[in-house]
């Protein structure tokens, strides 16, 4: 007669499917479901709690009745109890040595008092990637190639070119604001302060834009690399950034980021910062 497996392993392996699909399934299946290129990792802290649901259920179920409980205590006491030689006893032994070190060994590093040199101040922003640090945003001082093309497409007629400009800084700003309401408002809020409708779901809540000593202190270029890379994209050095930024770029062209940026900084009511070569010209 075959012998089934106890309730112990039974439970066992139904906590290693859980992880599977917690780590692998999930993650893979999101990808699919909303088309990006990665798996989407679900949060070590909704991980946690998908794992203590599931060991509360088999728990509850495995008091249901003595049955179930001797089922499920019948291998971990013949392991205690041992009577079995060869490998068993080997593998017996090894297992009640490791454990009990792993335990300790995991303990200690948590509590230990830890020895290391005195650290750096943190600088507030990571360093802006060469490729980006000319950049500078075609909307704000659009080309008169950009205005005529302008007047062209709304059939403005004979509008002076100052005129033409004024409206065309518009309705790039409507646009933008838009937009901004539509992929930046849940974390950085309708006013760029910070404060979404998803911000407080944050460790490290988004910045208040509206601060001097945030969007103000830096030029055009770097707001464009960092909704374009977002958070993936930030540089090894001086981590960890805390940065739940998503990669815009897989959603929004280049033009679009830089009429998002105008209007950001209209909305948080600042002045980007100038290149450095033009700081000494105003």
């Amino acid at each position: 007669m075959k012998r089934r497996l106890s309730l112990f392993w039974h439970s066992v392996i139904t906590l290693a499917i859980i992880m599977v699909i917690i780590k692998l399934v999930i993650p893979n299946v999101s990808m699919w479901i909303v088309g990006k290129p990665y798996p989407l990792p679900v949060p070590s802290t909704l991980t946690l709690m998908y794992v203590l649901v599931t060991i509360i259920g088999l728990s509850i179920f495995i008091t249901t009745s003595e049955e179930n409980i001797r089922s499920f205590l019948d291998p971990v006491v013949r392991f205690l109890r041992g009577g079995e030689g060869g490998v068993f006893a080997m593998v017996r032994i090894a297992l009640l040595v490791i454990i009990p070190l792993g335990a300790g060994a995991l303990t200690y590093k948590q509590t230990a008092p830890k020895v290391a040199s005195a650290t750096g101040i943190r600088i507030q922003h990571p360093t802006i990637p060469k490729q980006f640090e000319s950049l500078e945003n075609p909307y704000r001082n659009p080309t008169d190639d950009m205005i005529r093309s302008f007047i062209q497409a709304k059939g403005l007629g004979d509008i002076s070119m100052e005129d033409a400009k004024a409206q065309f800084h518009e309705a790039t700003l409507i646009e933008g604001r838009g937009m901004y309401q539509s992929f930046c408002r849940p974390c950085h809020g309708s006013k760029a302060d910070g404060n979404g409708p998803m911000a407080v779901g944050f460790r490290l809540r988004p910045a208040d834009f509206t601060d001097p000593g945030t969007l103000a202190t830096v030029v055009e270029g770097y707001a464009f690399w960092r909704i374009r890379d977002g958070g993936r994209g930030l540089p090894k050095e001086s981590t960890p950034w805390d940065s739940a930024m998503p990669r815009w770029k897989d959603e929004l062209t280049d033009d679009q980021i830089w009429k998002i940026i105008l209007a950001e900084y209209n909305t948080a009511g600042t002045e980007p910062r100038l290149p450095e070569k033009l700081e000494g010209k105003e």
